[in-house]
């Protein structure tokens, strides 16, 4: 994207890098301000789906076989939507994970998870706000309601995995808010040069 900035405008690298990290900064903004929990009740009192994972982004050799460690990321998705949240963890402990699961996830929503350890406890977290499964790949289980339920996580991670590959380089910092600008793009769809104007005018007013 920043190459077809730079082309389009004529503008300098250097220009154009900062124009993008001030774009990426907006998306970050309204994801941190207006966080869209997944899940909870639907209008005929069910609970929603939402699939849980995490993945490893980045971990790679690189510069002469030295070893790059790379990022953990959870994420969630709302089955049926395109709603989604994808936030870089230090680990994957039930330390780490629980109090993300409920900063996301609403209450009275069916979680559902592989059977990484951690996620062993869903059920009684905060005395059983949510239900849980578990697909076990390994006896190609599958949910009933939404075969492709767990597929549609992994092709999200691996899309947030290839444009990530394309544009963030070797920053580390940056890491947070290139999640946010994919997070900010799932949401808003189509509509994409409207809403970042109106988030422009609401976070600079005149």
């Amino acid at each position: 994207m920043q190459n077809q900035i730079q082309r389009e405008t004529l503008s300098s690298k250097l220009t154009t890098i900062h124009w993008c990290i001030f774009i990426r900064d907006i998306c970050e903004t309204v994801i941190e301000n207006n966080p869209q929990e997944l899940g909870g009740i639907d209008e005929n009192g069910d609970p929603i789906c939402v699939v849980i994972d995490e993945s490893k982004f980045f971990h790679r050799k690189y510069h002469r076989g030295q070893w790059r460690e790379g990022h953990w990321v959870f994420g969630a998705i709302e089955s049926g939507t395109n709603r989604c949240c994808l936030i870089e963890v230090p680990d994957r402990t039930a330390a780490t994970l629980e109090p993300i699961i409920r900063r996301w996830i609403l209450p009275g929503t069916h979680i559902i998870s592989d059977g990484w350890a951690p996620y062993a406890n869903i059920e009684n977290i905060a005395n059983g706000i949510y239900t849980h499964s578990i697909i076990v790949h390994e006896r190609n289980f599958i949910h009933p309601d939404d075969p492709d339920v767990h597929t549609t996580i992994e092709n999200r991670c691996m899309r947030a995995k290839k444009k990530l590959k394309r544009q963030h380089g070797t920053s580390v910092h940056l890491f947070a808010s290139y999640m946010a600008e994919f997070m900010w793009r799932s949401r808003v769809g189509e509509k994409k040069f409207g809403e970042f104007i109106l988030a422009v005018r609401h976070l600079y007013p005149l």
